[in-house]
């Protein structure tokens, strides 16, 4: 029997591959535009920062008739210093793309979007229940009426923001963070008292008079957070809370055992107090609701 001599050849196609590129810097730009569902970046009067370090001044009656001023300074948060390893690879990206087209980098920044929103709702909570001044319990009388429920919730919200502006005014702009239970009665009949209600990826906004409510993403907490907010560059010395940022990046790393390369997101920021907040003037306050 002769031998034959089989070749190993190499196929040509001219298939249409036209949608099978990847570009970063598309993904970046995505990403970039995305709305936020952060909760500081919603409740936050956000400063940009150009150093490690900046200072929040704001100014104060003293105990005479004189004007004082008060500081607080705006430090990176440690956990934000390093970026973030996202596990999604270079690969899965270019797949997404492959397969939707360009709506495969909107999936693909929606992931990464989902991972620093994540990141800084938890660092946030921590922050809100290390500095609010706990208030009296709220103990709804009837827990199953989504109508008694939201006249209460809507009450003690009301009282604590004017009692942030006593005896100095301040603004009556301001936020409320509920529990997922409690947020539901305000969702609910918001539009029966004349609410109006927006909603954005794992949150819902509604707003009454001049105050918006957000849902808590832990499902397990049981405090509202309410504080001051305002949008105006003029007026932010007003908000409660005051978040220093820099530019979101999005950056290529290697895996060390596969050599695959993946995204990494370097997310720095800051956050802080106003720094009229303390000394029986706070303007970030709690209260449990049974």
């Amino acid at each position: 029997m002769e031998n034959e001599e089989k070749l190993i050849l190499e196929e040509t196609h001219n298939d249409d591959i036209g949608t099978a590129d990847f570009n970063f810097n598309t993904l970046v730009k995505v990403f970039q535009e995305l709305s936020t569902a952060s909760l500081i970046r919603s409740v936050a009067a956000v400063v940009p920062m150009k150093m490690s370090t900046g200072q929040i001044i704001n100014i104060k009656k003293g105990s005479t008739d004189a004007f004082e001023t008060v500081v607080n300074t705006l430090t990176i948060n440690t956990a934000t210093s390093n970026p973030t390893q996202t596990g999604l690879s270079i690969e899965a990206v270019q797949d997404l793309q492959n397969q939707y087209g360009l709506d495969g980098y909107d999936i693909a920044a929606k992931l990464l979007k989902g991972i620093t929103d994540q990141a800084e709702n938890t660092a946030f909570l921590t922050f809100l229940n290390a500095n609010a001044l706990a208030q009296p319990v709220l103990t709804l009388t009837a827990p199953a009426s989504s109508e008694q429920s939201l006249f209460e919730i809507t009450q003690r919200v009301q009282e604590l923001v004017i009692k942030m502006n006593t005896p100095n005014f301040r603004t009556f702009s301001a936020f409320a963070i509920l529990p997922y239970k409690n947020a539901a009665s305000i969702s609910a009949l918001s539009h029966y008292v004349r609410g109006s209600e927006e909603s954005e990826t794992n949150m819902v906004l509604n707003k009454m008079g001049k105050t918006m409510y957000y849902v808590n993403p832990d499902v397990a907490a049981t405090e509202m957070y309410v504080g001051l907010h305002e949008t105006g560059k003029a007026n932010m010395g007003a908000s409660s809370v005051i978040m220093g940022t820099f530019p979101q990046e999005i950056l290529r790393t290697t895996h060390v055992e596969s050599f695959n390369t993946n995204m990494g997101i370097l997310n720095r920021y800051a956050t802080a107090m106003n720094p009229l907040h303390g000394g029986g003037f706070e303007m970030l306050m709690s209260a449990v609701i049974n």
